[in-house]
């Protein structure tokens, strides 16, 4: 019986308009998304708490450059939070009947994920832009000089990668683990690893004139697409005297490390993480709880 309702729903979706049904789908997580508080928590009242806290705390450490661009590594917090919330969201659905009643109508694991994909990528680029927000509300004088010299357009590239890799995260996390406690504390390991050794809350130079540090850094998922964001608050520079890069608070000083030497060598990485950690999710995405 449920082979025949299964094999109806596919005729059905062969039937009718491909956007259609993506559409109905898009509509039906975008339900699931805004019934459940966490995702909007996530999404734009936990982020802008933390800026607020943190550039409140510490703007006045900034003894040299613009203390505004340390709001750069706080736009990325929406975007951190999507590892969380994502994966609990998915492990969610498969305690329910959502995910059964989706696989039944016959959409496969590609669109299905694409569709979560687009949808989060959507919601996530509107808690940056609340954050952008925020962070000139908070510091006008000085987030207006940083807006200004900032690179846009590796502004939007770092944060598209950004998002997807976190979104590739919290997709593989849901899809493999069943216990929402289990991913939510994997998640959340995760979560503060790339916080803090990404260059989102702490400053790559506090913590990268340690070798050891140092390397571990570049098996941290979000040190890439962070790495490009923070490089955007240069609208003409060079990785060789971005002091971030390179571990040099100071033009006088002698530079201590260096990440990267070119653009094109984090963008290079996002890809590839995006990359393998989206076929991984789609291949290894289960439908049901596992028995």
């Amino acid at each position: 019986m449920k082979n025949k309702e299964k094999l109806e729903n596919e005729l059905f979706i062969k039937k009718n308009n491909f956007l259609a049904v993506f559409g109905k789908l898009y509509m039906l997580i975008q339900k699931s998304y805004f019934k459940n508080v966490r995702g909007p928590l996530f999404t734009y009242v936990v982020p802008i708490f933390f800026t607020v806290m943190l550039y409140l705390l510490f703007k006045d450490t900034f003894n040299k450059g613009n203390p505004a661009s340390a709001l750069l590594g706080y736009f990325a917090l929406p975007s951190l939070w999507v590892i969380v919330s994502l994966s609990s969201t998915i492990v969610e659905w498969k305690n329910s009947i959502f995910l059964k009643r989706v696989e039944t109508t016959g959409i496969n694991k590609p669109l299905f994920i694409t569709t979560i994909a687009l949808f989060y990528f959507m919601v996530t680029w509107t808690g940056v832009i609340v954050e952008l927000i925020v962070g000139f509300s908070l510091d006008s004088e000085h987030a207006k000089i940083l807006y200004k010299e900032m690179n846009w357009g590796y502004f939007f590239l770092a944060v598209c990668m950004l998002i997807l890799v976190a979104i590739s995260i919290g997709i593989l996390l849901g899809g493999l683990m069943n216990d929402e406690g289990l991913s939510q504390g994997v998640s959340l390991i995760i979560y503060f690893i790339c916080m803090f050794f990404s260059g989102i809350m702490l400053d790559p130079r506090l913590y990268e004139g340690t070798e050891g540090l140092r390397i571990f850094t570049y098996f941290v998922p979000l040190k890439y697409p962070v790495a490009i964001l923070l490089f955007s608050q240069y609208q003409k520079g060079s990785w060789d005297t971005a002091g971030f890069n390179i571990g040099r608070w100071d033009e006088r000083e002698t530079p201590l490390f260096k990440d990267f030497t070119q653009t094109w060598q984090p963008v290079l990485g996002s890809i590839l993480i995006i990359s393998t950690l989206f076929t991984l999710g789609i291949f290894m995405f289960r439908w049901h709880k596992s028995r």
